[in-house]
């Protein structure tokens, strides 16, 4: 019989979604995100080896692992005798600090600096590629010292500083262009010392620049649009090819899919796209694989829930990965210490009922009621498009980020706004147009 540690045991695993993984992880459950035309990843490995393109956009909700997935296009390129440097955009600037194409390019060409250092040590301090960018860095930022870190921790300090230089610069265009020829000549000394054919350079979580609250939020919002719907021509490296993880909201601008390639990863497919198949039928392979999800990190889910209760919570999270894991089969496994004789839950069972009323709540509380019409139009069209950069865009950035509504991809992309909200938005009636 199950005791509430071996409960307490299966929550913790649940929390353990916030790691990101290694493709090689036990924990990690492939072709999650779908296989073959489904598989983002694997289409975006192939754009970079065959096309012309040397700018990519990497996007998806917050919780749907493209951490992990980007871990994985590394070990993918890697073995296409493409010599691949991850690191985490996060780790040289604040997620509140302003972004713009200048710091962005000074992260990227310090993100390259540092992995070289890294990788090849002295032979890198003696070529021009590091003296020239170290120089430049201790005239133009007052960077008079680089510890062991690297860089890293002297240009998240110098934050400032390159804030107010950017600022005041006569031609941000010749600022670009100087660093974007350091970046060049690290490229170089990589692809010669790597001997590899190509470098990419992939940027983790840009998606998670978003400033502090209010005003600094409306400001950050626009620095983001600006730079990479905008400035996305200044964000390229000379002699490699780059992907930048954006905010998901980027890729809903016409504008942006026209001159940057975008691949977004989705939330997992627990219902079948509605272009091909009645509206809203549920996916048995998606519900196999959220199944497989609780399976690797905790075996002996079983004694808890039935494979219908599952489903069921599966289902209602619409594939949201951090939702089902964190918000409903974790309260699940709260609440079932208070009915250890019922175990394994029922589909129907009243702490079924009960958690997935409290999760409709508190998703309904997340939106307002001058939002229904947009929300009533994306149910009905599965499309989500930003009319422009401003105000439409900002709405769908909201319902973005609290993942009102859901990104899929079964072949072609399609939204549409969370199960739990299905209710109060088909129910819902716009008001008809005044004569």
């Amino acid at each position: 019989m199950v005791d509430k540690q071996q409960l307490r045991n299966f929550r913790q695993a649940l929390v353990q979604n916030e790691e990101v993984l290694a493709p090689d992880d036990a924990r990690y459950v492939e072709n999650l995100h779908g296989s073959n035309e489904e598989d983002v990843i694997n289409l975006l490995c192939d754009d970079i080896l065959t096309s012309g393109s040397e700018l990519f956009y990497f996007t998806g909700q917050r919780g749907t692992g493209k951490s992990t997935e980007l871990r994985r296009l590394e070990t993918m390129l890697n073995d296409e005798d493409v010599q691949t440097i991850r690191f985490d955009s996060l780790d040289y600037i604040s997620d509140t600090d302003p972004v713009s194409a200048e710091t962005l390019l000074l992260l990227v060409t310090a993100g390259l600096a540092d992995w070289a250092k890294e990788r090849y040590g002295e032979q890198y301090l003696k070529e021009a590629a590091w003296t020239r960018f170290q120089n430049w860095l201790q005239t133009e930022i007052e960077i008079r010292e680089i510890s062991a870190a690297g860089i890293k921790a002297a240009l998240k300090e110098r934050q400032a500083t390159v804030i107010e230089k950017v600022r005041t610069l006569t031609s941000k265009r010749e600022w670009t262009d100087t660093i974007a020829g350091f970046a060049g000549l690290i490229v170089e000394f990589i692809r010669v010392a790597s001997r590899r054919t190509r470098v990419v350079v992939i940027v983790d979580s840009l998606e998670r620049l978003r400033g502090i609250s209010g005003t600094d939020q409306d400001s950050m919002f626009q620095h983001v649009v600006t730079t990479f719907a905008g400035d996305f021509d200044r964000l390229r490296l000379p002699g490699a090819s780059v992907v930048y993880s954006v905010p998901p909201y980027l890729s809903l601008l016409a504008d942006v899919r026209n001159y940057v390639e975008c691949y977004s990863l989705a939330s997992v497919r627990v219902y079948e796209n509605p272009f091909k198949f009645a509206a809203r039928q549920p996916r048995k392979s998606g519900l196999d694989l959220m199944t497989r999800l609780i399976e690797q990190r905790h075996p002996t889910w079983g004694e808890v829930l039935s494979r219908e209760a599952l489903d069921r919570l599966a289902l209602n999270s619409g594939g949201d990965l951090r939702h089902f894991m964190q918000r409903l089969v974790s309260a699940v496994a709260s609440q079932a210490q208070f009915a250890l004789d019922r175990l394994p839950l029922a589909a129907d069972d009243p702490i079924i009922e009960r958690i997935l009323e409290e999760n409709r709540g508190e998703t309904e509380r997340l939106t307002v009621r001058s939002e229904w019409s947009l929300l009533h139009q994306i149910a009905a069209s599965h499309n989500a498009i930003a009319e422009d950069r401003e105000n439409s865009l900002r709405a769908l950035a909201h319902l973005f980020e609290t993942r009102v509504i859901l990104n899929y991809r079964n072949g072609a992309e399609w939204f549409d706004v969370h199960p739990l909200l299905w209710k109060l938005i088909d129910g819902y009636q716009p008001a008809a147009a005044a004569p």
